[in-house]
Protein backbone atom coordinates (compact mmCIF):
# COMPACT_ATOMS: atom_id res chain seq x y z
CA UNK A 1 0.00 0.00 0.00
CA UNK A 2 2.88 2.09 0.77
CA UNK A 3 4.36 1.23 -2.67
CA UNK A 4 1.06 1.36 -4.21
CA UNK A 5 0.69 5.15 -2.69
CA UNK A 6 4.57 5.69 -3.97
CA UNK A 7 3.71 4.62 -7.45
CA UNK A 8 0.51 6.67 -7.73
CA UNK A 9 2.61 9.73 -6.23
CA UNK A 10 5.17 9.10 -8.52
CA UNK A 11 2.75 8.57 -11.61
CA UNK A 12 0.71 11.66 -10.98
CA UNK A 13 4.54 13.63 -10.32
CA UNK A 14 5.18 12.23 -14.49
CA UNK A 15 1.80 13.73 -15.37
CA UNK A 16 2.61 16.52 -13.45
CA UNK A 17 6.07 16.95 -15.03
CA UNK A 18 4.72 15.69 -18.58
CA UNK A 19 1.88 19.12 -18.61
CA UNK A 20 4.44 20.91 -17.52
CA UNK A 21 7.06 19.62 -20.30
CA UNK A 22 4.36 20.05 -22.77
CA UNK A 23 3.60 23.44 -21.08
CA UNK A 24 7.11 24.59 -21.69
CA UNK A 25 7.39 22.99 -25.03
CA UNK A 26 4.47 25.68 -25.65
CA UNK A 27 5.93 28.31 -24.19
CA UNK A 28 9.40 27.56 -25.56
CA UNK A 29 7.67 27.37 -29.28
CA UNK A 30 5.88 30.62 -28.33
CA UNK A 31 9.27 31.78 -26.94
CA UNK A 32 11.08 30.74 -30.16
CA UNK A 33 8.56 32.55 -32.41
CA UNK A 34 9.37 35.85 -30.13
CA UNK A 35 12.47 35.72 -30.31
CA UNK A 36 12.91 35.20 -34.21
CA UNK A 37 10.50 38.11 -34.07
CA UNK A 38 12.69 40.03 -32.02
CA UNK A 39 16.11 39.09 -34.39
CA UNK A 40 13.37 40.83 -37.25
CA UNK A 41 12.98 43.62 -35.15
CA UNK A 42 16.55 43.60 -33.93
CA UNK A 43 17.48 43.58 -37.06
CA UNK A 44 15.84 46.72 -38.17
CA UNK A 45 16.91 48.39 -34.80
CA UNK A 46 19.77 47.90 -35.55
CA UNK A 47 19.49 49.09 -39.23
CA UNK A 48 18.32 52.17 -37.53
CA UNK A 49 20.52 52.33 -35.11
CA UNK A 50 23.52 52.57 -37.61
CA UNK A 51 21.45 55.16 -39.22
CA UNK A 52 21.13 57.13 -36.37
CA UNK A 53 25.06 56.52 -35.91
CA UNK A 54 25.86 57.61 -39.46
CA UNK A 55 23.31 60.56 -38.48
CA UNK A 56 25.22 61.32 -35.52
CA UNK A 57 28.50 61.16 -36.84
CA UNK A 58 27.20 63.62 -39.39
CA UNK A 59 25.50 65.75 -36.61
CA UNK A 60 29.07 65.69 -34.92
CA UNK A 61 30.81 66.91 -37.98
CA UNK A 62 28.34 69.76 -38.39
CA UNK A 63 28.57 70.52 -34.58
CA UNK A 64 32.60 70.70 -34.82
CA UNK A 65 32.36 72.96 -38.13
CA UNK A 66 29.47 74.87 -36.25
CA UNK A 67 31.74 75.14 -32.98
CA UNK A 68 34.65 76.22 -35.49
CA UNK A 69 32.33 78.68 -37.27
CA UNK A 70 31.01 79.80 -33.95
CA UNK A 71 34.78 80.17 -32.30
CA UNK A 72 36.10 82.76 -35.61
CA UNK A 73 32.75 84.76 -35.05
CA UNK A 74 33.22 85.06 -31.31
CA UNK A 75 36.66 86.09 -32.21
CA UNK A 76 35.42 88.70 -34.47
CA UNK A 77 32.70 89.77 -32.49
CA UNK A 78 35.25 90.71 -29.91
CA UNK A 79 37.84 92.23 -32.48
CA UNK A 80 34.48 94.57 -33.69
CA UNK A 81 33.80 94.72 -29.99
CA UNK A 82 37.82 96.22 -29.33
CA UNK A 83 37.59 98.61 -32.65
CA UNK A 84 34.36 99.41 -31.48
CA UNK A 85 35.55 100.75 -28.07
CA UNK A 86 38.50 102.25 -29.66
CA UNK A 87 36.32 104.36 -31.98
CA UNK A 88 34.37 105.42 -28.99
CA UNK A 89 37.17 106.76 -26.95
CA UNK A 90 38.59 107.90 -30.06
CA UNK A 91 35.28 109.51 -30.80
CA UNK A 92 34.95 111.37 -27.38
CA UNK A 93 38.31 112.42 -27.74
CA UNK A 94 37.64 114.12 -30.97
CA UNK A 95 34.51 115.76 -29.11
CA UNK A 96 36.12 116.98 -26.38
CA UNK A 97 39.43 118.48 -28.89
CA UNK A 98 36.78 119.95 -30.86
CA UNK A 99 35.15 121.30 -28.12
CA UNK A 100 38.05 123.09 -26.84
CA UNK A 101 40.07 124.35 -29.76
CA UNK A 102 36.94 124.92 -31.76
CA UNK A 103 34.16 125.76 -29.60
CA UNK A 104 31.94 123.43 -31.62
CA UNK A 105 29.55 120.70 -30.17
CA UNK A 106 29.88 117.79 -32.52
CA UNK A 107 27.15 115.71 -30.87
CA UNK A 108 24.95 118.99 -31.22
CA UNK A 109 26.21 120.23 -34.79
CA UNK A 110 25.30 116.86 -36.21
CA UNK A 111 21.94 116.84 -36.73
CA UNK A 112 22.11 119.98 -38.60
CA UNK A 113 24.99 118.77 -40.37
CA UNK A 114 22.53 115.56 -41.47
CA UNK A 115 19.77 118.34 -42.54
CA UNK A 116 22.29 120.28 -44.56
CA UNK A 117 23.56 117.12 -45.87
CA UNK A 118 19.86 116.07 -47.50
CA UNK A 119 19.45 119.36 -48.86
CA UNK A 120 20.01 120.11 -51.86
CA UNK A 121 23.51 121.53 -53.33
CA UNK A 122 25.57 119.62 -51.11
CA UNK A 123 28.93 119.88 -51.34
CA UNK A 124 30.92 117.65 -49.18
CA UNK A 125 34.43 118.70 -47.76
CA UNK A 126 37.61 116.90 -49.23
CA UNK A 127 39.40 115.19 -46.46
CA UNK A 128 43.23 115.49 -47.69
CA UNK A 129 42.50 119.39 -48.24
CA UNK A 130 40.50 119.51 -45.23
CA UNK A 131 43.46 117.78 -43.29
CA UNK A 132 45.90 119.76 -44.61
CA UNK A 133 43.84 123.11 -43.75
CA UNK A 134 44.22 122.05 -40.21
CA UNK A 135 47.58 121.13 -39.95
CA UNK A 136 48.48 124.40 -41.29
CA UNK A 137 46.15 126.06 -38.20
CA UNK A 138 47.60 123.88 -35.84
CA UNK A 139 51.13 124.44 -37.12
CA UNK A 140 49.93 128.32 -36.13
CA UNK A 141 48.32 128.12 -33.12
CA UNK A 142 51.87 125.93 -32.28
CA UNK A 143 53.77 128.65 -33.19
CA UNK A 144 51.65 131.16 -30.88
CA UNK A 145 53.24 129.61 -27.54
CA UNK A 146 52.06 128.97 -24.47
CA UNK A 147 48.99 129.57 -23.18
CA UNK A 148 49.22 132.45 -21.12
CA UNK A 149 47.93 131.55 -17.80
CA UNK A 150 46.80 135.36 -16.91
CA UNK A 151 44.71 135.68 -20.08
CA UNK A 152 41.43 135.69 -17.76
CA UNK A 153 42.36 139.16 -16.08
CA UNK A 154 43.87 141.18 -19.06
CA UNK A 155 40.75 139.68 -20.85
CA UNK A 156 38.83 141.17 -17.80
CA UNK A 157 41.06 144.19 -17.60
CA UNK A 158 40.64 144.61 -21.84
CA UNK A 159 37.20 144.76 -21.22
CA UNK A 160 36.95 147.17 -18.66
CA UNK A 161 39.33 149.33 -20.94
CA UNK A 162 37.11 148.48 -23.30
CA UNK A 163 34.31 149.60 -22.27
CA UNK A 164 35.67 153.19 -20.90
CA UNK A 165 36.74 153.63 -24.34
CA UNK A 166 33.41 152.61 -25.91
CA UNK A 167 32.08 155.57 -23.94
CA UNK A 168 34.85 157.63 -24.76
CA UNK A 169 34.21 156.66 -28.16
CA UNK A 170 30.43 157.83 -27.52
CA UNK A 171 31.11 161.16 -26.03
CA UNK A 172 33.90 161.59 -28.80
CA UNK A 173 31.50 161.14 -31.51
CA UNK A 174 28.97 163.13 -29.92
CA UNK A 175 31.44 166.18 -29.12
CA UNK A 176 32.25 165.53 -32.97
CA UNK A 177 28.50 165.98 -33.87
CA UNK A 178 28.49 168.65 -31.77
CA UNK A 179 31.28 170.31 -33.82
CA UNK A 180 30.25 169.32 -36.93
CA UNK A 181 26.97 171.43 -36.25
CA UNK A 182 29.43 174.26 -34.66
CA UNK A 183 31.71 174.39 -37.81
CA UNK A 184 28.39 174.11 -40.42
CA UNK A 185 26.66 177.09 -38.12
CA UNK A 186 30.30 179.09 -38.15
CA UNK A 187 30.69 178.49 -42.37
CA UNK A 188 27.63 179.45 -42.61
CA UNK A 189 28.14 182.68 -40.53
CA UNK A 190 31.73 183.24 -41.71
CA UNK A 191 30.75 182.52 -45.46
CA UNK A 192 27.95 185.31 -45.14
CA UNK A 193 29.66 187.39 -43.35
CA UNK A 194 32.34 187.53 -45.77
CA UNK A 195 30.56 187.80 -48.40
CA UNK A 196 28.98 191.09 -47.12
CA UNK A 197 32.31 192.32 -46.15
CA UNK A 198 33.83 191.42 -49.79
CA UNK A 199 31.00 192.92 -51.61
CA UNK A 200 31.18 196.08 -49.35
CA UNK A 201 35.07 196.16 -49.69
CA UNK A 202 34.65 195.71 -53.48
CA UNK A 203 32.30 198.65 -53.72
CA UNK A 204 34.70 200.85 -51.66
CA UNK A 205 37.70 199.40 -53.66
CA UNK A 206 36.72 199.51 -56.62
CA UNK A 207 33.66 201.69 -57.36
CA UNK A 208 33.14 204.95 -59.10
CA UNK A 209 34.03 206.80 -55.99
CA UNK A 210 36.66 204.32 -54.46
CA UNK A 211 39.93 204.16 -53.42
CA UNK A 212 41.45 203.26 -56.25
CA UNK A 213 39.91 205.61 -58.55
CA UNK A 214 41.06 208.34 -56.19
CA UNK A 215 44.49 207.46 -55.55
CA UNK A 216 45.34 206.92 -59.54
CA UNK A 217 43.16 209.46 -60.54
CA UNK A 218 41.19 207.46 -62.63
CA UNK A 219 41.79 204.23 -64.23
CA UNK A 220 39.66 201.07 -62.70
CA UNK A 221 39.94 197.95 -60.06
CA UNK A 222 37.94 195.10 -59.56
CA UNK A 223 38.82 192.11 -56.79
CA UNK A 224 37.03 188.65 -57.89
CA UNK A 225 37.39 184.80 -56.61
CA UNK A 226 39.20 182.56 -58.25
CA UNK A 227 37.42 179.85 -59.17
CA UNK A 228 38.76 176.40 -57.16
CA UNK A 229 39.24 172.92 -59.69
CA UNK A 230 35.58 172.22 -60.05
CA UNK A 231 35.54 175.51 -61.83
CA UNK A 232 33.05 176.86 -59.15
CA UNK A 233 33.66 179.46 -56.19
CA UNK A 234 33.56 179.20 -52.69
CA UNK A 235 33.62 182.01 -50.10
CA UNK A 236 35.59 180.67 -47.52
CA UNK A 237 37.70 178.19 -50.16
CA UNK A 238 38.42 180.22 -53.03
CA UNK A 239 41.58 182.46 -53.13
CA UNK A 240 41.54 186.49 -53.96
CA UNK A 241 42.69 187.86 -56.98
CA UNK A 242 43.05 191.61 -58.01
CA UNK A 243 42.79 193.33 -60.79
CA UNK A 244 43.93 196.63 -61.48
CA UNK A 245 44.22 198.92 -64.65
CA UNK A 246 45.82 202.31 -63.93
CA UNK A 247 44.97 205.12 -66.16
CA UNK A 248 46.57 204.46 -69.70
CA UNK A 249 47.33 201.11 -69.03
CA UNK A 250 45.16 197.65 -70.06
CA UNK A 251 43.41 195.44 -66.87
CA UNK A 252 45.91 193.32 -65.75
CA UNK A 253 46.69 191.18 -61.96
CA UNK A 254 48.74 192.88 -59.44
CA UNK A 255 51.42 190.77 -59.68
CA UNK A 256 52.22 192.56 -63.32
CA UNK A 257 52.09 195.67 -62.39
CA UNK A 258 55.02 197.63 -61.19
CA UNK A 259 56.22 198.49 -57.77
CA UNK A 260 54.71 201.78 -57.35
CA UNK A 261 51.23 200.76 -58.77
CA UNK A 262 51.28 197.39 -56.56
CA UNK A 263 52.10 199.68 -53.83
CA UNK A 264 49.41 202.36 -54.52
CA UNK A 265 47.02 199.37 -55.13
CA UNK A 266 47.93 198.01 -52.05
CA UNK A 267 47.08 201.24 -50.20
CA UNK A 268 43.79 201.93 -52.08
CA UNK A 269 42.64 198.33 -50.82
CA UNK A 270 44.16 199.11 -47.19
CA UNK A 271 42.17 202.09 -47.39
CA UNK A 272 39.07 200.23 -48.64
CA UNK A 273 39.41 198.22 -45.73
CA UNK A 274 39.31 201.03 -43.34
CA UNK A 275 36.37 202.39 -44.71
CA UNK A 276 34.36 198.84 -44.60
CA UNK A 277 36.21 197.88 -40.83
CA UNK A 278 38.15 200.70 -39.36
CA UNK A 279 41.05 200.55 -37.09
CA UNK A 280 42.06 202.56 -34.50
CA UNK A 281 45.95 202.02 -35.20
CA UNK A 282 47.84 201.12 -38.35
CA UNK A 283 51.69 201.00 -38.78
CA UNK A 284 52.57 201.71 -42.65
CA UNK A 285 56.62 200.71 -42.75
CA UNK A 286 58.11 202.37 -45.73
CA UNK A 287 55.03 202.15 -48.24
CA UNK A 288 56.11 205.22 -49.98
CA UNK A 289 59.74 203.88 -51.01
CA UNK A 290 58.52 202.46 -54.64
CA UNK A 291 56.62 206.15 -55.17
CA UNK A 292 57.07 209.14 -57.07
CA UNK A 293 56.26 212.57 -55.66
CA UNK A 294 53.42 212.90 -56.97
CA UNK A 295 52.12 209.46 -55.84
CA UNK A 296 53.41 210.41 -52.35
CA UNK A 297 51.28 213.41 -52.55
CA UNK A 298 48.07 211.24 -53.36
CA UNK A 299 49.16 208.64 -50.59
CA UNK A 300 49.56 211.56 -47.97
CA UNK A 301 46.59 213.34 -49.00
CA UNK A 302 44.38 209.45 -49.34
CA UNK A 303 45.57 209.00 -45.26
CA UNK A 304 43.78 212.29 -44.33
CA UNK A 305 39.93 211.51 -43.96
CA UNK A 306 40.75 208.70 -42.10
CA UNK A 307 42.57 210.72 -39.25
CA UNK A 308 39.68 211.01 -37.56
CA UNK A 309 38.92 207.22 -36.43
CA UNK A 310 42.42 206.18 -36.90
CA UNK A 311 45.98 207.01 -35.59
CA UNK A 312 48.65 205.99 -38.50
CA UNK A 313 52.19 205.70 -37.53
CA UNK A 314 54.40 206.01 -40.69
CA UNK A 315 57.67 204.72 -41.29
CA UNK A 316 59.67 206.41 -44.18
CA UNK A 317 62.62 207.92 -45.39
CA UNK A 318 60.33 210.14 -47.82
CA UNK A 319 60.17 213.68 -46.85
CA UNK A 320 56.88 214.20 -48.59
CA UNK A 321 55.29 212.13 -46.15
CA UNK A 322 57.25 213.65 -43.07
CA UNK A 323 56.42 216.48 -44.02
CA UNK A 324 52.53 215.45 -43.83
CA UNK A 325 52.90 214.03 -40.59
CA UNK A 326 51.98 215.53 -37.41
CA UNK A 327 54.71 214.64 -35.12
CA UNK A 328 57.88 213.10 -36.55
CA UNK A 329 60.33 210.57 -34.05
CA UNK A 330 64.10 209.74 -35.37
CA UNK A 331 66.46 207.20 -34.36
CA UNK A 332 69.60 207.65 -35.14
CA UNK A 333 73.49 205.67 -34.64
CA UNK A 334 76.00 207.84 -34.69
CA UNK A 335 78.43 205.20 -33.51
CA UNK A 336 77.69 201.94 -33.52
CA UNK A 337 75.85 199.98 -30.54
CA UNK A 338 74.67 203.46 -29.72
CA UNK A 339 71.29 205.16 -30.81
CA UNK A 340 70.07 208.16 -30.32
CA UNK A 341 66.78 209.58 -30.54
CA UNK A 342 65.38 212.90 -32.73
CA UNK A 343 62.09 214.34 -31.84
CA UNK A 344 60.98 217.10 -34.15
CA UNK A 345 58.11 219.53 -33.60
CA UNK A 346 57.10 221.67 -36.48
CA UNK A 347 55.80 224.22 -34.04
CA UNK A 348 59.63 224.92 -32.43
CA UNK A 349 60.68 225.55 -35.97
CA UNK A 350 60.80 229.30 -36.74
CA UNK A 351 60.45 230.06 -40.36
CA UNK A 352 63.79 230.74 -40.91
CA UNK A 353 64.34 226.94 -39.92
CA UNK A 354 65.97 227.23 -36.76
CA UNK A 355 65.42 225.94 -33.78
CA UNK A 356 63.80 228.33 -30.79
CA UNK A 357 65.32 228.78 -27.40
CA UNK A 358 63.81 225.60 -25.62
CA UNK A 359 64.35 222.77 -28.10
CA UNK A 360 68.25 224.64 -28.28
CA UNK A 361 68.28 223.62 -25.04
CA UNK A 362 66.83 220.44 -25.40
CA UNK A 363 69.50 219.62 -28.11
CA UNK A 364 71.95 220.98 -25.99
CA UNK A 365 71.26 218.27 -23.52
CA UNK A 366 70.88 215.45 -25.60
CA UNK A 367 74.82 214.23 -26.21
CA UNK A 368 75.66 214.21 -22.39
CA UNK A 369 72.88 211.54 -22.26
CA UNK A 370 74.66 210.16 -25.31
CA UNK A 371 77.56 210.08 -23.34
CA UNK A 372 76.22 208.40 -20.64
CA UNK A 373 74.48 205.99 -22.72
CA UNK A 374 77.56 205.18 -24.36
CA UNK A 375 79.39 204.41 -21.18
CA UNK A 376 76.61 201.95 -19.85
CA UNK A 377 77.13 200.78 -23.08
CA UNK A 378 80.32 199.84 -22.82
CA UNK A 379 79.74 199.02 -18.82
CA UNK A 380 77.53 195.98 -20.37
CA UNK A 381 77.57 194.40 -23.50
CA UNK A 382 73.70 194.68 -24.29
CA UNK A 383 71.92 194.91 -27.72
CA UNK A 384 71.16 199.15 -27.59
CA UNK A 385 67.46 199.88 -26.96
CA UNK A 386 65.59 202.34 -29.03
CA UNK A 387 63.97 204.93 -26.94
CA UNK A 388 60.72 206.69 -28.55
CA UNK A 389 59.34 209.84 -27.08
CA UNK A 390 55.89 209.29 -25.66
CA UNK A 391 53.46 211.68 -27.30
CA UNK A 392 51.59 213.62 -24.76
CA UNK A 393 47.70 212.51 -24.45
CA UNK A 394 46.71 215.96 -25.32
CA UNK A 395 47.89 215.77 -28.48
CA UNK A 396 46.58 212.79 -29.35
CA UNK A 397 43.18 213.26 -31.34
CA UNK A 398 40.17 211.95 -29.25
CA UNK A 399 38.30 208.77 -30.96
CA UNK A 400 35.13 209.96 -32.19
CA UNK A 401 32.05 207.40 -32.22
CA UNK A 402 33.57 205.33 -35.33
CA UNK A 403 36.51 204.41 -33.26
CA UNK A 404 34.33 203.72 -30.43
CA UNK A 405 32.44 201.17 -32.90
CA UNK A 406 35.23 199.88 -34.29
CA UNK A 407 36.75 198.51 -30.98
CA UNK A 408 32.99 197.07 -30.41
Amino acid sequence: SALRESTVRRVAAIERAEAMLEESNGELAEATAGLAALAGEFTVVAERLREAQAAVEEASRQVDGARGDATRVERNAHAVELSRRELEVRRESLEEQTLNEAELDLRGAYAAYLEERAAEGFVAIEREPAQREVDELKDVIRKLGNVNLDAIDELSQLELRNDELVRQLADIDSAKTSLEALVKELDDASRTRFQETFERVRETFAGQTGMFRRLFGGGSADIYLLPLENGETDWLESGVEIRAKPPGKEPRVISQLSGGEKTMTAVALLMAIFQSKPSPFCILDEVDAALDEANVERFCHALEPFLDVSHFIVITHHKRTMQACHQLYGVTMPERGVSRRVAVKFDEVGADGRLNKAASERAALEPQADERTAERADARPEPPLVEIETIPRAAIPAPSASLANAWQ
